[in-house]
């Protein structure tokens, strides 16, 4: 047989996604397993979305849609960008698509050639890299700092340009770092982009998950130089917990946006048209929902820093997240470690008898020791383009965030007395 495509095999899975499924496989298998790994809200479907979803139905609205959307949910989705981000865009600005995802994907489609560059702050979500590379495009990784709290520095920016920078990623509120980018700094970045004529991408899913002070601002917003040279990502799985529904949206410049909605055109045609109705139900009833669910995430958040600020004796650190659900571990002291192997059937503290002591050298050791041996889904920092991190989910109510911090508590301590 003739080889794969060169594209395909030099693509790596998504490890967010691969951990997601291997702890359903593992629960599918009747294991006990906490999961503080996926970026999936535990909340149920807002009453609305099912009552739209059911409507829906029952009125024969299953057809085929206009391909860049329904034109009633990219109406509203003009009035969202208007009164909450402060952009301007018509419809016709607009795509609908199937998932964030899938938004992110199109907008690269429609700007990059092979060989163009593209600068992605790093920690990032694992598929920027990714979707560049599908392009044949160029990822430039610019490493974040902790000290910075992760976001990137102007002068960093500036470094990293060349001939070939095309386009820069933004993401805010950040996965996995739970980084809010003040408008000040954005205005500090926006200046060099501005100068070196770039595209940017902003992806700004979790943006009505924020905490204390922090503020959302959108690139798109600060100039009309920006606007005009930015593509606004966004979708409903976070903050409407339609993940499953698979829906998400993008708003544009004019020709970008057009050159979008003819990639769509041949790779979807147009998402579920059925989850554009609850999407639009979701719009409407959008101040009804936020303060359940900002509230419900301030509330996990609190929990999960609190747990950790226990285990401050073992040299983690951390900078408190000032959006999303995550927050993005240091456990660069407990590496390298040796890993004892857990008698299960004698309980989750007691360690194995000859059985071979396994060194736990990177994220990614111990993300597979904390599953096997304690039970508890994590996501290792490798994925995000930083060794020696974990990243954990709080996207879950307290009595899940106990029992997981318990376990994860058990099995950091336990490397730590090895």
């Amino acid at each position: 047989m003739k080889p794969l495509s060169s594209r395909a095999r030099g693509i790596s899975p998504s490890p967010t996604v691969a951990v997601d499924a291997r702890y359903k496989d593992l629960l599918a298998a009747g294991r006990d397993v906490i999961s503080l790994g996926a970026g999936e809200p535990d909340l149920p479907l807002p009453a609305v979305a099912a009552a739209a979803i059911t409507r829906a139905v029952r009125e024969g609205k299953t057809r085929y849609a206009h391909m860049a959307g329904l034109p009633e949910l990219r109406a509203a989705l003009s009035r969202k960008f208007a009164t909450e981000n402060g952009i301007t865009h018509g419809i016709d600005d607009i795509l609908v698509t199937s998932g964030a995802k899938q938004a992110v994907y199109t907008a690269l489609t429609a700007v990059l050639d092979p060989g163009d560059e593209v600068i992605i702050p790093s920690p990032y979500w694992v598929t920027y890299p990714e979707a560049v590379r599908l392009l044949g495009g160029v990822p430039v990784e610019v490493a974040t700092t902790f000290e910075n709290g992760f976001k990137m520095m102007p002068a960093q920016l500036r470094a990293v340009i060349t001939p070939r920078t095309k386009l820069i990623l933004l993401n805010s509120p950040g996965n996995p770092t739970g980084a809010v980018y003040t408008r000040t700094e954005l205005e500090a970045l926006a200046a060099v982009i501005v100068e070196h004529d770039l595209y940017v991408l902003s992806d700004e899913i979790y943006e009505h998950i924020t905490y204390g002070d922090a503020a959302h601002v959108s690139p798109a917003a600060l100039s009309p130089a920006m606007a005009a040279r930015t593509a606004t990502i966004n979708g409903f799985s976070k903050a409407f917990a339609m993940q499953g529904l698979r829906l998400g949206y993008v708003g544009a410049p004019t020709v970008w946006a057009k050159a979008m909605v003819a990639v769509q055109s041949h790779a979807a045609h147009h998402p579920s048209t059925i989850s554009q109705h609850a999407a639009l139900a979701c719009l409407t009833a959008s101040a009804e929902i936020f303060p359940a669910m900002q509230a419900h995430y301030t509330e996990a958040r609190a929990y999960a820093l609190a747990r950790l600020t226990a285990l401050r004796d073992l040299g983690l650190r951390w900078n408190d997240p000032d959006g999303a659900f995550y927050v993005f571990l240091a456990v660069d002291s407990l590496l390298p470690s040796t890993g004892h192997p857990v008698d299960h059937e004698a309980g989750p503290d007691q360690t194995g008898t000859g059985q071979a002591e396994k060194t736990i050298a990177t994220s990614v050791d111990l993300a597979e020791y904390l599953l096997n041996e304690h039970g508890v889904v994590t996501v290792p920092g490798l994925g995000f383009g930083r060794e020696g991190y974990l990243r954990l989910s709080f996207s879950n109510s307290v009595a899940v965030l106990t029992e997981g911090f318990d376990r994860l508590e058990r099995g950091l301590r336990a490397l730590a007395q090895a």
